[in-house]
């Protein structure tokens, strides 16, 4: 919770962000301690929950986004802590290396350990912050033998907890200043794991707009009509988002906090039931006003942990292609069996490796030849590649 536990969101924008690290995050949110408003979390029985962290020019560590040990060498985050462009395939390991800190203050980390490989929730598309499953896991170098892992439960998060009290962690900015990198706790109030959850927190369009004309001025609400008027019909992507915050003495998660964990209690232990991913930020709080958008468990994000297990170690469920376009590679998850890597050569069949629609290795036809019009067709104007340049990419 960076700057106030509670900026936990950081951004891409002034009015929806993402909850990075509490330096490359724009601004947005809250400034009432009652929102803000996180404690000191320090105790070493919370050292699971730490941060991740790159090297600057000068050889400095310093943190970007929360994560969580939930196996001695798996660390749990937001995809969007993970990579820039998830369909690319490229991760934040491809600019350098990625460490995860221990400790309640990121200034001063008690161990640190290097992130070898990242795995990405695989649904991209859709989501408050055009991601689809906002879940990745970082693999990491060495096992952390002395700290225990926290355990991952998304199922404690269901319609028939609205309305219940959930505790969150994180390092984000706590305050006006930005001030963060140090552990913060508060709770949130679930109010919403499907829907639109902003009309039921604003029952209209109006109640919602003097809420932000509160902090922000009616001409910032006049000049922003159409990014409100998206925020207020936004709908949660179903299996992978839920809505928290805004109600009684809730805290509120801000920049720097992207990747906490949400923790339920259970018996004796904390068991993560979401993460930190996004939040719609106005132009006067660096922190969101109305609440948090959390990535949820559900749907594929198992086949993100299976592919995490000793069994798969880093192979994922969903399964690759190799370089030649061949050999489908992939581990076999807990819901199909005893997990094992499995390897099908494509070119056994006659056939060549893809990934097919859903985003999984397949074995498919492969490409027909060229027709000799194709072969005696002039540059670019043939073909499936002569489209206007630009289309490719996010909007």
């Amino acid at each position: 919770m960076r700057a106030a536990f509670w900026a936990l969101v950081g951004g891409v924008g002034v009015l929806a962000s993402v909850a990075c690290s509490a330096t490359s995050v724009p601004s947005g949110a809250t400034g009432e301690s009652d929102i803000i408003g996180g404690v000191d979390a320090t105790g070493a029985k919370l050292n699971a929950i730490g941060t991740l962290g790159k090297k600057s020019w000068d050889g400095e560590l310093s943190y970007f986004c929360t994560a969580t040990l939930v196996a001695p060498n798996v660390v749990l985050s937001a995809k969007h802590c993970a990579t820039h462009e998830p369909k690319t395939g490229q991760t934040l390991l491809d600019e350098g290396d990625v460490f995860f800190m221990v400790g309640p203050d990121s200034t001063k980390p008690i161990k640190t350990v290097r992130a070898k490989q990242v795995l990405l929730a695989p649904v991209h598309d859709g989501g408050f912050v055009s991601l689809g499953s906002d879940v990745a896991i970082f693999l990491l170098d060495e096992k952390i033998e002395d700290i225990a892992p926290l355990r991952v439960d998304g199922s404690l998060l269901s319609r028939g907890k609205v309305g219940q009290k959930f505790t969150a962690v994180g390092y984000g900015v706590r305050d006006r200043e930005r001030n963060s990198g140090q552990r913060k706790a508060g709770q949130l109030t679930l109010q919403g794991v499907d829907g639109k959850p902003i009309q039921k927190v604003f029952p209209t369009y109006e109640d919602f707009t003097a809420h932000i004309a509160k902090h922000d001025g009616d001409d910032y609400v006049k000049q922003q009509e159409e990014r409100l008027k998206k925020f207020y019909d936004l709908e949660l992507l179903k299996d992978y988002e839920a809505y928290l915050g805004l109600g009684e003495n809730d805290a509120q998660p801000c920049s720097g906090d992207s990747g906490g964990p949400l923790l339920a209690r259970v018996g004796d232990e904390n068991v993560v039931v979401a993460v930190v991913s996004g939040s719609f930020k106005g132009k006067t709080y660096p922190c969101s006003t109305v609440g948090e958008v959390y990535a949820t468990f559900g749907g594929r994000v198992s086949e993100l942990f299976d592919s995490a297990t000793p069994e798969c170690a880093g192979t994922p469920v969903w399964g690759t292609c190799d370089e030649k376009g061949l050999v489908a590679t992939r581990c076999i998850s807990k819901k199909e069996g005893p997990q094992s890597v499995t390897k099908t050569d494509c070119s056994a069949l006659g056939q060549v490796c893809r990934m097919n629609d859903e985003g999984r290795a397949a074995c498919d036809d492969p490409p027909a030849p060229p027709t000799p019009a194709d072969a005696g067709a002039p540059d670019g104007s043939g073909g499936s590649d002569g489209g206007a340049s630009g289309d490719a990419g996010p909007g």
